[in-house]
C-alpha cells in the first residue's frame, strides 16, 4: 500500500509538472503563431504581384533583419549580439549573391505582366514577410535559450502553433470567400495528396529542424543555412535536369555558401 501511495503521489507531481510545461508552451505558441502566419501570408500574397526576381531578392533579406533584431533592444541585454563587422559584411555578401542570381533569372525570362503599382505592392508585401521572419526567428531564440533546448517540447510547440492558427484563421475562409477577397474551392484528390506530402515534409519536418537549429545555432546561422536551398536547387537542376547556367550563377552561389561558412566559423571558432 505504501509503495502504491508513493507511486500515485509521484504520478500526480509529474502530471502537475506536465500541465505547467504545456501551459507555458501554449503561451509561447500563441505569441509565435501570428508572426509565423503573417510572414508566410505576406510572402505568398506578394507572389501574386511581384516578379520572381524581386521576390527572391527581398525575401532573402531575412538574414539582414535577423541580424538587426539580434542587435536591437528587442533582445535582452544578456542575450544581445555584439556588432561584428565580419558578420555584417557576410550578410551583405549573401544578399549580393541572391541579387546576382535573380538578375540572371530575369535576363533569362524578362517577361512580366505586372503594372507599376502591382510590382510595388508585391515588393512591399515580400519585404514585410522578411521582416516578420526576422521577428519570429529572434523571438524563438529569446524565449527558448540553448539551456532549455533539452527540455523544451518542440513537437508540442509546433502542434500548438498549427492548432491555434486553425482555430483563429479557419473562420476567415467563408468570410474571404463571401467578400470575394479569396475564392475558396475544395482541392481534388491529387492536389490534396500533394498538399499533404508537402505539409509533412516541407512544413512539419522542416519547421521542426528549423526550430531546433534556431535554439542550438542561433537565428542568423540558421537563416543563412536556409538560404543554401537556392544554390543547392541550382545544383539539382544542373545534375538531374542537365540545365546550363552562366558563370554568374556560380559566383552568386559561391557568395551565399561563403557567407554561411564564414559566419559559422566566426560563431564557433
Amino acid at each position: 500500500m505504501e509503495v502504491a501511495k508513493i507511486e500515485a503521489e509521484d504520478f500526480v507531481l509529474k502530471l502537475d509538472k506536465l500541465k505547467v510545461e504545456l501551459k507555458e508552451v501554449f503561451k509561447l505558441s500563441a505569441m509565435f503563431c501570428l508572426l509565423w502566419f503573417f510572414s508566410n501570408y505576406f510572402y505568398n500574397y506578394g507572389l501574386a504581384f511581384a516578379s520572381v526576381t524581386s521576390s527572391v531578392i527581398l525575401s532573402n533579406t531575412s538574414p539582414m533583419w535577423v541580424y538587426i533584431f539580434g542587435l536591437s533592444c528587442l533582445v535582452p541585454a544578456v542575450m544581445r549580439d555584439k556588432f561584428n563587422w565580419i558578420k555584417a559584411l557576410m550578410v551583405v555578401i549573401s544578399i549580393t549573391g541572391f541579387i546576382i542570381i535573380a538578375i540572371q533569372d530575369f535576363k533569362a525570362d524578362p517577361s512580366t505582366t505586372e503594372t507599376g503599382w502591382q510590382q510595388a505592392l508585391g515588393d512591399g508585401l515580400t519585404l514585410i514577410s522578411a521582416v516578420f521572419y526576422g521577428l519570429y526567428a529572434t523571438f524563438l531564440k529569446v524565449k527558448v535559450p540553448e539551456e532549455k533546448e533539452e527540455s523544451f517540447r518542440f513537437t508540442v510547440f509546433l502542434g500548438f502553433v498549427g492548432l491555434i492558427n486553425d482555430v483563429i484563421l479557419l473562420p476567415l475562409f467563408p468570410i474571404f470567400n463571401w467578400i470575394g477577397l479569396e475564392t475558396f474551392a475544395w482541392p481534388n484528390g491529387q492536389t490534396t495528396l500533394l498538399l499533404t506530402v508537402n505539409a509533412l515534409i516541407g512544413t512539419v519536418l522542416s519547421d521542426y529542424c528549423w526550430a531546433r537549429s534556431v535554439v542550438l545555432l542561433g537565428p542568423l546561422v540558421t537563416t543563412l543555412g536556409i538560404t543554401l536551398t537556392f544554390p543547392l536547387s541550382l545544383l539539382v537542376d544542373l545534375i538531374g535536369k542537365h540545365k546550363s547556367f552562366t558563370w554568374l550563377y556560380y559566383v552568386g552561389s559561391a557568395f551565399i555558401f561563403a557567407a554561411f561558412g564564414v559566419i559559422s566559423f566566426v560563431d564557433y571558432r
